[in-house]
């Protein structure tokens, strides 16, 4: 009797284990997870909330909402925005390749979130109207122009990305009709609570305001005491000692979990000293088993493998043309022994372009080849395997490999003597 009872307390205590890692690593990959994008993932972080909770708060100092009523859980992930290496994470479009959104779409998106706060049921023409006119009224705002086929573009992949983060559903028709003409009939329904929620920020913007807009504001995070950069508060006050550890885990962690490779080198000294220590690295390690990472420590820097590759949205080696160029391009890289300069690397894409006539097509016109190579050098770059050499010229931008990148790199030995 008291075998089957330790037997069955060992199974719920890996039954447990096992959940955490799931929802950690589905939050990793989607911070607002929604019911109807992983029903199965969602279903675990929800029975797992108190636990999930706790663990990124300790380990992150980022705060987790589940909202089991209104299906979606909202992980408010912070970044440390102090690295001078931080890799910006764009919105991207739905349609096609994924393009990252320019200013225009990051505009109307922000535009259209804002009317649909106050909108449950719209159609497409309706919602246009209205951020034209909010458009109209704003000076730093260029006017709305729905005739323009290019502005029914930015418009529709504003709204594809809400319906994708389950803001609002197209009861009646597409949203891709639109750009056929704004004529086009969409009826909308718009999920408010998940619109409140598509802000991550620690400070809401009503506390932000003051004299101005000031988007650093947002992200002032009080826990940690005043932190440089905070002008006259840095200076009349200085954050404790135990201030100081905690931002120091947590910054530590949310480079680890959030980004594919930390280098030694970019750690603040904070970080580093911190991850130098025994606690700290009993801290990293700990974590890593917990979310069912598999931790690598070099010389130069950490990286977390996920073998199951569910905590990630972009995936390296990849499908697609830009992921396969980036390939080619990081053996280019890896073998150089200075860094390679822009023109060399669009130089690379244009042959393979000539090679490959059939391949690519979308990279066909002019300038594409070049197109193509700084799509390819983005994803090297986002990845952690290249960075822009310390110098560049603006327009003479050169790129070296970072360690991570021979990790890819091909054996020559492997081919020497083949058929």
């Amino acid at each position: 009797m008291r075998v089957s009872s330790a037997r069955s307390a060992n199974r719920r205590v890996d039954e447990v284990r096992y959940e955490m890692t799931v929802g950690i690593r589905a939050l990793l990959a989607s911070p607002l997870l929604t019911r109807e994008t992983d029903e199965a993932a969602f279903t675990v972080v929800r029975r797992r909330r108190t636990e999930l909770t706790a663990w990124f708060d300790y380990f992150c100092g980022w705060a987790l909402t589940v909202e089991p009523r209104h299906g979606y859980a909202r992980l408010a992930k912070v970044r440390a925005v102090d690295s001078h290496v931080a890799v910006p994470r764009p919105a991207r479009r739905v349609r096609g390749t994924g393009t990252p959104f320019d200013r225009r779409r990051y505009t109307l998106f922000f535009l259209a979130a804002a009317e649909l706060t106050v909108l449950s049921r719209t159609t497409i023409g309706l919602l246009a109207q209205r951020v034209a006119h909010t458009c109209a009224v704003e000076d730093d705002i260029a006017d709305f122009d729905s005739s323009v086929r290019a502005e029914r573009a930015a418009l529709v992949d504003a709204l594809l990305l809400l319906e994708r983060y389950g803001a609002i559903t197209a009861v009646d028709g597409g949203t891709e009709s639109y750009l056929a003409g704004a004529d086009a009939l969409v009826l909308y329904r718009a999920d408010t609570a998940r619109l409140a929620r598509l802000l991550s920020a620690p400070v809401p913007p009503s506390r932000a305001a003051g004299d101005g807009p000031d988007p650093a504001a947002l992200v002032v995070e009080e826990r940690y005491g005043p932190r440089p950069g905070d002008g006259e508060a840095a200076v009349e006050a200085a954050p404790t000692h135990n201030q100081r550890l905690l931002w120091a885990r947590h910054s530590l962690m949310r480079r680890l979990l959030d980004d594919p490779v930390v280098y030694t080198a970019d750690l603040s000294e904070a970080e580093a000293e911190y991850a130098s220590t025994l606690t700290g690295r009993s801290l990293v390690r700990r974590a890593a088993e917990e979310a069912g990472f598999l931790l690598e420590e070099r010389a130069e820097g950490y990286l977390l493998v996920d073998a199951d590759g569910r905590s990630t949205d972009d995936r390296f080696p990849g499908e697609g043309h830009v992921k396969q160029t980036a390939l080619l391009l990081l053996d280019v890289l890896v073998a150089a022994t200075a860094p390679v300069p822009f023109a060399d690397l669009a130089g690379e894409v244009e042959g393979l372009l000539e090679r490959r006539p059939a391949w690519a097509r979308t990279f066909r016109s002019e300038g594409g080849a070049a197109r193509l190579a700084e799509a390819a050098v983005d994803v090297l770059v986002g990845h952690g395997l290249a960075r822009g050499a310390p110098g560049s010229l603006p327009g003479e931008s050169a790129h070296q490999a970072l360690a991570a990148a021979h990790r890819y790199a091909v054996d020559r030995s492997d081919f020497e003597g083949g058929a």
